[in-house]
């Protein structure tokens, strides 16, 4: 019960605290539904799976704020407040479950399910607690429901920093990443903050600075997933079919086939056939640089250099995609501008382009 006699509070920063507080709840469910509309019209649920979890987690936490609200400012006995911070305690458990066992349905992180099944122990000793020892569910809130969160976050970001390797690095992304633990690290000092044994040492003022590292957490966490790409151009591996390389006439001077590797005949009629699309859509819309042309089911992104076009086959636009074939036309033309220029048909002169393309798609 330590601090309780603070509530509800009163005083010179009641309307302050309770302005911010409310601005916090709004921030957070404005930042789920930007999040939303993110990725409400992208057909691939299972490459936006932790996007979408991510919005339920952003509600949650937006909801408990709300219980936090109204236990703090308009409850008149320390139980009342307790039952009404045990109500979003237990809905906080329930949608924590939802969450986790969302993330663990389309990503192992330790053994398939680990996490549910702990958490839904978690949850069963949140109701137990609460018909038994409304006491403590303060305190065992912190242990039941934000340690396994911290260690799904630290896990999974572990494993996503992993995936993007120094010299395959696209827009950016390790520094956003960074960015994003920043945010909620401010998150979880601001909320450490406000806690009832942090209020007793220092006063009612340490709420109010609590409040505002806290949003500027919120702030930061929109930043990230504002501009981050989504994470589906983390996974561009599972979705690049086919490489190719054409000079202006037609011809395929190279090729790689990321999933199919033994279909060679059709595959080379098929790169003709690419580049005569795209300088008849070229010649119809006057345009230069970046194509990406959709039809059945597949998706063929073109970068025109200054000699050479390339053009990827894959199942997905990704920028990741546009972004990397970018790179490897630039490096290609860098290191074959003077051969290509003046090329006498012999095709070995570009074979060592394989090594090019193991540097940046592998």
């Amino acid at each position: 019960m330590l601090g309780q006699d603070f509530y509800p509070l009163t005083g010179t920063l009641r309307e302050p605290l309770l302005i911010i507080e409310w601005i916090m709840v709004f921030l957070f469910s404005e930042l789920a539904f930007l999040l939303y509309m993110r990725v409400k019209n992208k057909e691939n649920h299972l490459s936006n799976f932790i996007e979408k979890a991510s919005i339920l987690f952003l509600l949650t936490y937006s909801l408990m704020g709300v219980f936090y609200i109204f236990g703090d400012y308009y409850m008149e006995t320390p139980l009342s407040r307790l039952v009404v911070f045990n109500i979003g305690y237990i809905l906080r458990m329930i949608l924590g479950l939802i969450f986790i066992y969302k993330i663990e349905k389309y990503q192992i992180i330790i053994g398939k399910y680990l996490f549910s099944k702990i958490f839904s122990i978690f949850t069963l000793i949140s109701v137990v607690l609460f018909f038994t020892a409304i006491e403590f569910t303060q305190n065992a809130s912190l242990v039941l429901f934000w340690i396994p969160l911290i260690l799904i976050f630290s896990i999974y970001m572990k494993n996503l920093l992993k995936k993007t390797s120094e010299n395959q690095e696209i827009h950016n992304y390790k520094a956003r990443i960074y960015f994003s633990i920043i945010g909620v690290i401010l998150l979880g000092v601001g909320f450490g903050a406000i806690s009832d044994p942090i209020i007793s040492l220092f006063g009612l003022i340490i709420r109010l600075v609590g409040n505002v590292i806290q949003i500027i957490g919120i702030i930061v966490l929109s930043i990230f997933f504002i501009n981050l790409p989504s994470l589906s151009e983390q996974n561009w591996k599972d979705k690049i079919d086919k490489l190719f390389l054409m000079r202006a006439s037609g011809i395929c001077v190279y090729y790689k086939f990321f999933k199919d590797p033994t279909n060679t005949c059709q595959d080379q009629i098929m790169s003709g056939a690419i580049n005569t699309i795209k300088l008849m859509l070229k010649e119809i819309s006057q345009e230069d640089g970046e194509m990406v042309i959709e039809k059945e089911g597949k998706v063929l992104i073109t970068c025109q250099g200054k000699y050479i076009t390339g053009v990827i086959v894959a199942d997905q636009n990704l920028s990741s995609l546009n972004f990397l074939l970018k790179r490897f036309i630039e490096k290609v033309e860098f290191l074959y501008s003077n051969i290509i220029r003046d090329w006498d048909g012999a095709m070995e002169i570009f074979l060592p382009i394989e090594n090019i393309t193991k540097e940046i798609f592998f």
